[in-house]
């Protein structure tokens, strides 16, 4: 009889050795085959990365149409909904901006066409400044008023670095839409594989990395939702009110102009520079002063009251993450990852705070209460 027990023999230490060598090239292995398959994915990683972001705003929605709906088929068809209503929603109405705002474009090159030809007449709000007209006019006269002046400032801008980018955003564009068709039938098979989805992803996380794992997944679930909220939707809105009041103003192409700000406010501080160019094209195309005025301090408290009190609230308030990660993840991804980063930036900050409070101490605020205890008794069981 050998003097060892049976765990401690040279050969329990080998198959116990080679077990732990076989898991790390199983990990290893798994590793590479995911980095792979993004690498062969190519640009249709974004459609990916966008089908995965719309499927975590839209669950809670499927989760409400499931109790709702109870039907062998409700998944399918609850999934196909969806896909179709945020088809009919954004691609439609999108068409018809775009088809509108083109026409007004047209609108606009004609404008600057007459102003190289003819100059820009002086509006009528000059004459009524309380001070300083004659400096103002004199300024006028002498940069915008001739066809020579124009010219010379049009080619201090250099048009054609903006025709340059008006072609390579349309190029954009059109990839985008290829890209989103992509994420919506991406969206359809994740929706559709429902729950069964859901439960691997949570017994993976809870295998890879146990109840900080899950605490991860849930700040991250959290960023996505209120990115989605607080930059697309503030941004919508807040376009749509300013655009209401480049209406009432009798603003030039106020629907250009307003998809142009929309689009602006769905990033920080970015909406206060667009709406500063509005407000200065109003009055060069000759609208009343109180009306460009009104304008800016309209557009103002709008922007002021969103970017300070309802996006911060909706970002970083399910999550408890301060205003400063959320401005810093927005602007930070936004420069490193590009559109994506406005989700991933929010994202990446709020896994950030989260390992912050654990390391100092306070993983009892870093999720809602039974979150954690939930999952593990739900894994602890499953396996």
């Amino acid at each position: 009889m050998s003097q060892f027990p049976h765990s401690s023999t040279p050969h329990a230490v080998s198959v116990r050795s080679r077990t732990r060598f076989q898991s790390w090239a199983q990990g290893v292995l798994a590793l590479g085959v995911a980095l792979l398959a993004l690498f062969i994915l190519g640009r249709f990683r974004s459609a990916l990365f966008w089908g995965g972001v719309l499927a975590i705003v839209c669950w809670p929605l499927l989760t409400w149409l499931r109790r709702k709906w109870p039907s062998p088929r409700a998944v399918a068809l609850a999934s196909a909904a969806i896909v179709a209503g945020i088809a009919l929603v954004f691609i439609i109405p999108i068409g018809l901006l775009v088809s509108a705002a083109a026409g007004e474009a047209r609108e606009g090159a004609q404008w600057v066409r007459q102003a190289a030809e003819q100059g820009i007449p002086a509006p009528a709000w000059l004459d009524r400044l309380p001070w300083g007209r004659a400096q103002v006019q004199h300024w006028w006269q002498a940069n915008l008023a001739t066809a020579d002046s124009v010219h010379e400032l049009m080619t201090r801008l250099k048009p054609e670095r903006s025709l340059a980018m008006v072609e390579q955003l349309g190029h954009g564009a059109a990839n985008g839409l290829v890209i989103m068709g992509f994420a919506l039938l991406i969206l359809f098979f994740f929706l559709r594989a429902g729950t069964p989805l859901v439960a691997r992803i949570d017994r993976l996380v809870w295998r890879l990395l146990g109840a900080r794992g899950v605490m991860v997944q849930h700040h991250v679930v959290g960023a996505v939702r209120g990115a989605l909220a607080g930059l697309v939707l503030v941004g919508l809105g807040e376009g749509v009110l300013i655009g209401l009041s480049y209406v009432i103003a009798g603003a030039p192409q106020p629907l250009l102009l307003g998809m142009f700000t929309a689009l602006a406010c769905m990033i920080p501080m970015v909406g206060g520079i667009a709406l500063a160019l509005c407000v200065a094209l109003i009055l060069v195309k000759g609208a009343t002063l109180a009306a460009a005025i009104g304008v800016g301090v309209f557009g103002a408290i709008v922007l002021f009251l969103a970017d300070h009190f309802i996006r911060p609230a909706l970002i970083g308030g399910s999550i408890k993450l301060p205003f400063m990660w959320v401005l810093l993840g927005i602007l930070g991804g936004l420069e490193s990852c590009g559109l994506s980063g406005l989700f991933i930036g929010p994202a990446v900050m709020a896994v950030a705070h989260l390992l912050w409070r654990l390391g100092s101490g306070r993983a009892a605020q870093a999720a809602p209460d039974g979150v954690v205890a939930i999952r593990v008794t739900h894994h602890a069981r499953a396996d």
